[in-house]
């Protein structure tokens, strides 16, 4: 069954030029029912300045205070920075924690969990999600694009529940490396798709009964004032469809199967 449609309206802020190399620079989430700031912005030619990844120190972290039916937050808080373009983050940790950042400019923010080296479940997500953005069982890893509104607090934190130890890298989209031609892999991760094309086919098989796919394209073309800017689709059995948007653009991808995707000229 299709995942449900936005129900919070785009707003966009900057518009790339159609057929540029592009980078990405507003801000977007995975989550079925959030809407993005903006689409995708031309990268610039010029030569990127050396990147500057912040030092995670332990400091505090902004901690919202779950109800009564979630799950109570780690008692551990760290602090990874700063993340804007060409400013990562990279944290490092062990056990259950709460971890903050900075974000810097109008910026979606990418999230990559590494938790190879954990043990037994694992759980990445935010305290206001009814859902995780990813689940499952160490070895681990997976990336998700997180912080999509407009008028998000700079402060954000990403909470990981899991044993054992764990890295976290958190990146501005913008710094995304392109891709180009058919891509195919299995579990969540998130693609800036460089081709010139009208739209995705899409093929997904299930890792199980309970597993389903959730994916999100984000143009990066300007396509007039009526023209689509994000596409939002899903579904819990296998599939092979074609999704129309303008590219090149970004896809985010949520599941724990094997996908092929493939642009269409």
């Amino acid at each position: 069954m299709p995942a449900p449609r936005p129900t919070r309206r785009p707003v966009r802020r900057r518009a790339p030029r159609r057929g540029a190399a592009v980078a990405l620079t507003a801000a977007m989430t995975l989550c079925g029912a959030c809407a993005p700031t903006a689409a995708p912005a031309e990268k610039s030619k010029e030569p990127v300045a050396a990147q500057v990844t912040p030092t995670a120190t332990p400091s505090p972290a902004p901690s919202p205070t779950p109800s009564d039916a979630e799950e109570p937050l780690p008692d551990q808080q760290l602090h990874a920075g700063v993340v804007g373009d060409g400013v990562p983050a990279t944290l490092g940790g062990t056990g259950p924690a709460v971890v903050g950042f900075t974000r810097q400019g109008d910026i979606a923010v990418v999230v990559d969990l590494d938790c190879s080296a954990c043990q037994g479940p694992v759980e990445v997500t935010q305290p206001d999600r009814s859902s995780p953005w990813g689940e499952g069982v160490a070895p681990f890893r997976g990336a998700y694009l997180v912080d999509i509104f407009k008028d998000t607090a700079p402060e954000q934190v990403v909470v990981v529940r899991a044993e054992g130890s764990w890295t976290v890298t958190l990146q501005s989209w913008n710094d995304l490396a392109p891709v180009t031609g058919a891509q195919q892999g299995t579990g969540s991760t998130v693609l800036f798709l460089g081709d010139t094309a009208s739209g995705i086919q899409v093929t997904y098989t299930p890792a199980g009964p309970d597993d389903r796919f959730s994916g999100r394209a984000f143009s990066a073309v300007e396509v007039g004032p009526t023209g689509p800017e994000s596409v939002l689709f899903g579904d819990d059995a296998a599939f092979t469809e074609t999704y129309e948007l303008a590219f090149p653009g970004v896809l985010a991808i949520t599941t724990d199967g094997t996908w092929a995707v493939t642009p269409v000229p």
